[in-house]
């Protein structure tokens, strides 16, 4: 049964490739924040026509200026919020020396109200490749905070899904906040026209996502703007920095909260949280992690299905199995194991969580890099 669950998932994403993550390379941590400017009265509009001769005729050349998507207040026209994603500080530093920006903060000033830079973390960057978006909606939700990665999880999700399956749905982004304000949502989503983004609210699958995520809110704001013409940009879109195409499926956001039971980089995307944990999770090359077993004190276990890539399997005391694109592993509960990249390749697995009565997760030391280096 779990097995035919599995194929379902796998059928209902393959083929579509059109769903891409924005994230930085290996060695770099992406810089994200809220830029929200407040013009004198009836001075945005020229604020935005300073911009466009400005900033925007650097900002293409900027490699590391991933994107600066945003939109002007329907209610407050002289109000415009932008999220701004950079490959890193340094990235963004670029940005700020660039001839255009430096024009951009001389000739606004006489006509800029106030200025606030809100820095965030992502939660999930899915965007298409290419189009032109003349819908912006926000969002500001405050989550109960017993729940957050529960919806962040929830929300990656459908972001993912929303984008990979529904063509006029170009970009879905959300952040939360950093310090005490974590379980502070902002989320920015582009769609092709207002009749586009009525139709995914309408539909059934986003009606399923928000009666849940309804249930681990405190409160939701959402923040309608005027009509746009959002270009995408593709940087900040390379699925691997070595040009390697990886699966259909999303690559997530870097895998932070395990990262210490991790020897490289690793990402995480949540494909299905009912009925059976689905987890598409994809390792740099050299990634692996550590020994770890799954106790359960009936079924339990993990089952691994392949989708791109080269990687290892090992348990302890036998030798590594060498994994490709359509390998299946079956992962009995108890028994002590790794699994990762090759040295010289990406990998992609499906993790299948296998349910059982007291399960848990035991990490233990990490794979012997000697050992490992072994391995062709």
């Amino acid at each position: 049964m779990k097995l035919l669950a599995l194929m379902f998932v796998c059928l209902m994403f393959a083929g579509q490739a059109e769903a891409h993550t924005v994230f930085a390379p290996a060695g770099k941590t992406l810089k994200v924040h809220w830029a929200v400017l407040q013009a004198k009265p009836g001075k945005m509009q020229e604020m935005a026509a300073i911009s466009a001769r400005t900033v925007a005729k650097y900002t293409p050349n900027e490699s590391g200026s991933y994107s600066l998507y945003g939109g002007i207040d329907a209610k407050n026209p002289d109000l415009m919020r932008i999220l701004e994603i950079y490959e890193d500080e340094a990235a963004y530093q670029v940005h700020r020396d660039s001839e255009g920006f430096k024009a951009f903060i001389t000739e606004r000033e006489p006509i800029l109200e106030s200025l606030k830079i809100l820095p965030v973390d992502a939660i999930v960057l899915e965007q298409k490749k290419q189009g032109t978006g003349k819908c912006v909606m926000m969002n500001l939700i405050e989550v109960k905070p017993e729940y957050l990665e529960e919806f962040k999880a929830l929300t990656v999700q459908e972001f993912s899904r929303a984008v990979a399956e529904e063509a006029e749905v170009l970009v879905m982004f959300a952040t939360s906040e950093q310090g005490d304000r974590q379980n502070f949502i902002h989320t920015l989503e582009v769609y092709a026209d207002d009749e586009a983004m009525q139709k995914y609210l309408r539909s059934e699958k986003y009606e399923s996502f928000r009666k849940k995520a309804d249930t681990m809110t405190e409160s939701r704001k959402e923040v309608s703007n005027n009509p746009a013409n959002v270009t995408l940009s593709s940087k900040g879109l390379h699925l691997s920095p070595d040009g390697q195409e990886l699966s259909a499926f999303p690559l997530g956001q870097p895998n932070n909260a395990y990262a210490q039971y991790f020897d490289g980089q690793s990402y995480l995307a949540p494909l299905s949280l009912e009925q059976v944990g689905i987890f598409n999770v994809t390792f740099e090359p050299g990634c692996r992690n550590h020994w770890h077993i799954h106790h359960a004190e009936k079924g339990g276990g993990q089952i691994l299905v392949c989708v791109a890539g080269r990687g290892y399997y090992q348990e302890w005391g036998k030798p590594a199995r060498e994994l490709h694109p359509g390998d299946v592993v079956n992962i009995p509960a108890n028994v002590k194991h790794w699994h990762g990249a090759a040295k010289d390749s990406w990998f992609q697995h499906l993790a299948v969580e296998v349910g059982g009565e007291g399960t848990s997760n035991e990490w233990c030391e990490a794979v012997d890099p000697e050992e490992y280096a072994l391995l062709k």
